[in-house]
């Protein structure tokens, strides 16, 4: 493992003592594991853990795996990411409803949308209305 810390310092970029000051141990606890002397406890584990999250803690303990976690693969704990931006700047969604995309007529008891900003071209198949109370109904173009 002293192996591994030397290289976690090394590829951060950093000295031991800042090393030490960043995950919040003494500067000696680093000077001892360094040369040997002691082996780190969990609760220096925990700390570098906690102070490089994306530092992978199976690479950390046993050399497996690579030191940086994927970012292709989760670990079950972690939250997924959430994008926050506005619907209409993601990829595939289609533009805001405005007075100018929908035209519903007011003669049709069941009134039709205009689908045209949507569709490129395409047939309208089915469109399907939900209500709050939990009924539907389906409308077919004819």
């Amino acid at each position: 493992m002293k192996n591994r810390i030397v290289q976690l310092i090394n590829s951060e970029g950093l000295t031991s003592s800042k090393f030490a000051d960043t995950i919040g141990v003494q500067r000696s606890s680093i000077s001892h594991i360094l040369s040997g002397r002691n082996n780190p406890s969990l609760d220096f584990v925990q700390k570098i853990l906690t102070s490089f999250p994306s530092i992978d803690p199976n690479w950390l303990i046993s050399g497996m795996g690579n030191m940086y976690k994927s970012q292709d693969s989760p670990s079950l704990f972690q939250e997924p990411e959430i994008s926050r931006a506005p619907l209409e700047t993601l990829p595939n969604h289609p533009p805001k409803l405005n007075k100018e995309t929908i035209n519903i007529p007011r003669s049709n008891p069941e009134p039709m949308l205009e689908m045209s900003a949507f569709t490129s071209g395409k047939q309208i198949e089915k469109v399907v209305v939900f209500y709050t109370d939990k009924t539907f109904k389906e409308y077919n173009p004819s």
